[in-house]
């Protein structure tokens, strides 16, 4: 709320709220996604998180600006604060990830398959909040379909490689709450097999 109250003096914001300071344009902006392969675009993906995140904010400071009493306005909209908070934690853990792929990243492979899971990352949190997303005007409802339809494509994706994924981040599978179990184990005693 305080860089949005700042906008109008002039004084650019920096850090992780310095898309803030194209918030006109972002409170116009629309996706461009036609089909579903342009959510793979960091820039469209990008645009949409920072046009939810803009309009969320400046929505819940136009709205406190209507109390008399600043506290009772927050205490009011404690929870559209919380919605928009949400949003600009998921941007910027978004945009931080986008922007680590954009560096080498040494292993043959390995940033492919970190760029999958960065897009799983980005449209399974437009997925979960697709209300949000569509209710400040930045995608269209198609748009949120073709974004569900490149997240199934993703997961058909990663799915394979899916183990040593799981195994690359020395992750116990108690700890991720998983039930893997070795083929041969499954095939040598199926009954075995449902209590592993």
């Amino acid at each position: 709320m305080k860089t949005v109250s700042q906008l109008g003096s002039g004084k650019k914001p920096v850090g992780t709220t310095a898309y803030m300071g194209r918030v006109e344009h972002l409170m116009q902006s629309r996706c461009d996604a036609q089909r579903a392969e342009d959510w793979l675009k960091p820039s469209v993906i990008l645009e949409a998180f920072e046009a939810r995140s803009a309009r969320m904010s400046v929505a819940c400071a136009q709205n406190l600006s209507k109390f008399a009493n600043q506290e009772e306005g927050f205490a009011e909209l404690s929870a559209n604060l919380t919605e928009a908070s949400v949003a600009y934690c998921q941007l910027i853990v978004v945009s931080k990830f986008i922007e680590k792929l954009q560096q080498d990243i040494p292993g043959k492979g390995v940033k492919e398959q970190l760029e999958i899971l960065c897009n799983i990352y980005a449209l399974s949190l437009l997925h979960k909040h697709q209300g949000d997303f569509l209710s400040t005007g930045g995608i269209t409802s198609k748009q949120a379909s073709l974004a569900n339809d490149q997240l199934r494509s993703l997961y058909s994706q990663v799915r394979p490689n899916a183990v040593a994924l799981i195994d690359a981040f020395n992750y116990t599978n108690h700890y991720l709450g998983l039930v893997l179990v070795d083929m041969k184990v499954a095939c040598a005693n199926p009954y075995l097999a449902e209590f592993i």
